[in-house]
C-alpha cells in the first residue's frame, strides 16, 4: 500500500533529524569566532541551555536546512504539495514526534540539540512547504536541463519563489522553461531569476508585464549608473555632491547582469526582444494565460 505523502514527509524530516543535518562552512565560522574552541561536549551544553540566549542562538542555526537537507526533502515536499492546513498538521506532528536532532559540523562533529514544538514548526516553516514549483516547469526543466537542474530549481524556488504560485505565475515560469535554449551558458541563472521575480510580486500582479517593467527600469538604471561612472571620471564625489548631484549607488555590472536575465526570460518568454523604449499601448485584446498572451503576439506579428 502507497503510504501518505504527508506521513512520508514527517517520516523524512524524522529520519533527517535521527541522521543528522550537514552544517556548511560558515556555521563553523561562527561557532569559532563566537565560541572559541568549545569542545564536543560543552558545546552540547550550551545549545540545551534554554536559558541562554548565546545557546538559543546557535540552536536556532543548527536547526536551520541546509542546502543537503533542502535537496533530500525536496521529493517527499514535493509529492506532499501540502497546504495550510497540512503545513500546520506536519509542524505538530514533527514536535510531537521528535525531542532532538543531530547536527554534523564539516569536521564530522556531532552534535546532539534539543528539538521543542516552537523549533519543529519553525523547521518546517523554513522548508518552504506551500511553495512547490509546479509539476509542469519542473517536468520541463527535468527534461531540458537534466535532473539535477530541476532539483536545484525546485530548492530555490521554496526559499525565493511566490506562495501560492499563480496560474499566471506557473505559465511564466513554464513558458520560460520551454523556450530557453537548451546549450545557453546562462539558462539555469535565467531560470533562478525567474523564480525569485515572481516570489516578489503581489498576488495580483499580471507576471509577464511587472517583467517587462522591470526590465525597462534596469536599463534605465544602468544609463543612470554608465552617466554616474563618466561623472566620477571627470570629477570627483566630494565636488559632485557641493554642487547638488544625487549619486544613488548604482553599480553597473549588477544591473547590467539582471538586466542581461530579465532579457533572456523575456526572450523565452515571448519570442522577441524587450524594446529599450517608453511604453506604447498595444490592444491585443483578452486573454487568460500565457498561451493566450503568445497567441495575441504571434498575431501581431503576422
Amino acid at each position: 500500500m502507497r503510504q501518505d505523502p504527508a506521513l512520508a514527509l514527517l517520516d523524512a524530516i524524522a529520519s533527517r533529524f535521527a541522521s543528522g543535518l550537514p552544517q556548511d562552512a560558515s556555521v563553523a565560522h561562527y561557532i569559532r569566532s563566537t565560541h572559541g574552541d568549545l569542545p564536543p561536549q560543552r558545546l552540547e551544553a550550551l545549545v540545551a541551555d534554554g536559558d541562554d540566549p548565546q545557546g538559543a542562538s546557535l540552536a536556532e542555526l543548527l536547526l536551520f536546512p541546509g542546502e543537503d537537507t533542502a535537496r533530500a526533502l525536496e521529493p517527499a515536499l514535493a509529492a506532499a504539495a501540502l497546504d495550510d492546513a497540512g503545513v500546520a498538521a506536519l509542524a505538530a506532528n514533527l514536535g510531537q514526534r521528535v525531542i532532538r536532532a543531530t547536527a554534523i559540523l564539516p569536521d564530522g562533529t556531532r552534535l546532539a540539540v534539543p528539538v521543542s514544538a516552537d523549533a519543529a514548526a519553525r523547521f518546517v516553516s523554513r522548508l518552504g512547504p506551500q511553495r512547490t514549483l509546479p509539476a509542469a516547469a519542473a517536468a520541463c526543466v527535468a527534461e531540458r536541463f537534466g535532473d539535477d537542474a530541476a532539483l536545484a530549481l525546485a530548492v530555490a524556488a521554496r526559499r525565493t519563489g511566490p506562495v501560492p504560485w499563480t496560474p499566471g505565475a506557473a505559465s511564466l515560469a513554464r513558458a520560460v522553461a520551454s523556450r530557453l535554449p537548451a546549450d545557453a551558458p546562462d539558462a539555469q541563472e535565467t531560470l533562478h531569476y525567474v523564480v525569485r521575480f515572481l516570489g516578489g510580486l503581489a498576488q495580483d500582479t499580471l507576471p509577464l508585464p511587472a517583467l517587462i517593467a522591470r526590465r525597462s527600469r534596469l536599463a534605465a538604471q544602468l544609463r543612470r549608473a554608465r552617466q554616474q561612472e563618466q561623472a566620477m571620471k571627470a570629477s570627483n564625489f566630494e565636488t559632485l555632491a557641493m554642487t547638488g548631484a544625487r549619486l544613488p549607488y548604482l553599480h553597473a555590472p549588477d544591473i547590467a547582469r539582471e538586466l542581461a536575465l530579465a532579457d533572456a526570460a523575456i526572450l523565452a518568454a515571448t519570442g522577441r526582444p524587450a524594446p529599450d523604449t517608453t511604453g506604447s499601448c498595444l490592444d491585443m485584446g483578452v486573454v487568460a494565460d500565457m498561451d493566450g498572451l503568445l497567441a495575441a503576439l504571434d498575431d501581431q506579428a503576422d
